[in-house]
């Protein structure tokens, strides 16, 4: 299965505005790039805190003839209200994973919206979750989570390909996010490097494509 991470950042390398939601600062040749990431996708990985933030649209709106993917949402405390975008737009059924302590509460509100897949631990670690969508028979997997859930995937070294779009604005703030934002350093970091395969410059933004060496 090969899984790759899609964001948008700043010339200053933020990806959340000072709110800490991202809107307004891409174009419609992102949109459109979007698509064609997700057209190429079999799955699509949310996180809770994206859905009920930014509540994305994961149907592909560019190809109407497209597959979409299905919506995979990681919910690993609480849960989440049914009137998203993922729950009313979408083909297919969303595979919600939680862990053994919001098994209970997520059944009761999205048992009837959702197929339920709970881990056996009180948190969700990013392998066996990838094991999950092996076994579901899923060849490309699209994060579009945020940057603590693209960490954590990151750290695991389960990231095959990263898709960036970088967007002509300078926020300036300190303390906003990069693309992963963790507690502390990956280990290696420096030894994990990343091959640039692809860079295409339309209007004011650049696409960049880096695949794992």
């Amino acid at each position: 299965m090969k899984l790759s991470i899609n964001m948008a950042m700043t010339l200053d390398g933020k990806v959340v505005r000072p709110d800490g939601r991202w809107y307004g600062l891409t174009s419609k040749e992102d949109k459109l790039q979007m698509d064609v990431y997700r057209s190429q996708s079999d799955a699509i990985i949310l996180g809770k805190n994206s859905v009920i933030n930014d509540n994305p649209v994961v149907k592909i709106r560019a190809f109407p003839n497209a597959l979409n993917p299905r919506p995979v949402i990681l919910i690993r405390n609480g849960t989440l209200p049914t009137d998203k975008h993922v729950f009313e737009e979408s083909d297919h059924i969303p595979l919600v994973i939680c862990t053994k302590n919001n098994l209970k509460e997520i059944k009761a509100d999205l048992e009837n919206r959702a197929e339920i897949f709970a881990l056996d631990s009180t948190d969700l670690d990013p392998k066996k979750v990838t094991g999950i969508l092996k076994r579901k028979g899923y060849k490309n997997v699209l994060l579009e989570g945020g940057p603590k859930l693209n960490y954590s995937f990151l750290d695991g070294d389960l990231v095959d390909r990263i898709y960036l779009t970088l967007v002509p604005f300078v926020i300036g703030k300190n303390g906003l996010a990069g693309i992963a934002d963790g507690t502390s350093a990956m280990a290696g970091f420096d030894e994990r490097e990343w091959v640039l395969k692809n860079s295409v410059s339309k209007g004011n933004e650049i696409f960049l494509t880096y695949d794992r060496r």
